[in-house]
């Protein structure tokens, strides 16, 4: 263990502070800076036992809602909800954002409803005529997810837009793959037209008319669909299902932590310093 200015702590230096155990405090004899296992993390001002942290870590990556653990371990839902966001916010900031390496890949969008969760309904829950009219018209009103999946890696790549324009959709496609090597499977959307002008192949399925994979080089196996993300959907709404609705505001946390999940596949050590450690920690590699 060593103290925010680095120096080591002697093997078996008793604790300046039992005050807040099993959580101690322990003095440097370099600098006399007074610290404990938490210091400059998101935990530094918790006095919950080890146990019980590790138990809210785990229910937080395992998906389990907010509520569920706080009823479980008997802790305020608030606290632990701005923990959820923190620790969000940090696995957001470090997600790997390059190119996918891979010569094909899927791109598609989803539309996720989500709301101002937490905020009052208006007294009047009958619709007008107009307000229907609106709704009819706009088609899917929930917030969209643009994602991208390369074939071979596997790995994944999600965005919360504004919209499925293709003043949207297309910084995406340059962002998340390789210039001149991809070739994009995708549906027939005209958000996708102009993915050749940036020196991408695109070929694509007609969904409306009811085709969802093709066979166009006559091998027997059908290599354009777009079915990969279509499926990595179905695992990203399971993951949303058990919150029963994400504000807006957040929902773009939550699909941060669904991609990490996805493209990291288990949990090791690296990602819980991610989540929780400063780049100076306590615990050196």
């Amino acid at each position: 263990m060593h103290c925010p200015s680095g120096h080591a702590i002697p093997a078996g230096q008793a604790p300046h502070d039992r005050q807040h155990a099993p959580i101690v405090k322990y003095k440097c004899r370099e600098c006399g800076k007074v610290f404990h296992i938490f210091t400059g993390t998101d935990l530094s001002g918790s006095h919950y036992t080890c146990g019980r942290i590790v138990l809210i870590l785990r229910g937080f990556l395992q998906g389990q809602t907010t509520q569920h653990i706080a009823e479980e371990l008997g802790l305020d839902y608030g606290t632990l909800l701005s923990w959820r966001h923190r620790i969000q916010r940090r696995g957001f900031a470090h997600l790997i954002n390059g190119n996918l390496p891979d010569a094909e890949a899927e791109m598609d969008e989803m539309f996720q409803n989500g709301g101002e969760k937490g905020a009052k309904k208006r007294s009047n829950s009958r619709p007008t005529k107009t307000t229907r009219e609106s709704t009819q018209r706009q088609g899917n009103h929930g917030s969209p997810i643009v994602g991208t999946v390369g074939r071979k890696s596997g790995q994944i790549r999600m965005k919360v837009c504004d919209n499925t324009q293709q003043i949207t959709i297309q910084p995406q496609v340059e962002v998340t793959t390789l210039p001149t090597t991809t070739v994009f499977y995708t549906d027939e959307s005209d958000a996708y037209n102009r993915i050749p002008d940036s020196g991408r192949e695109r070929q694509t399925v007609c969904h409306s008319m009811r085709e969802y994979a093709r066979d166009d080089d006559g091998d027997g196996f059908y290599e354009v669909h777009c079915n990969t993300m279509e499926g990595i959907w179905v695992g990203l709404r399971n993951f949303l299902r058990p919150f029963r609705g994400i504000h807006k505001k957040y929902l773009y946390l939550y699909v941060a932590m669904f991609e990490w999940s996805y493209n990291l596949r288990w949990i090791d050590f690296d990602f819980l310093r991610l989540l929780l450690f400063p780049l100076s920690t306590y615990f050196p590699r």
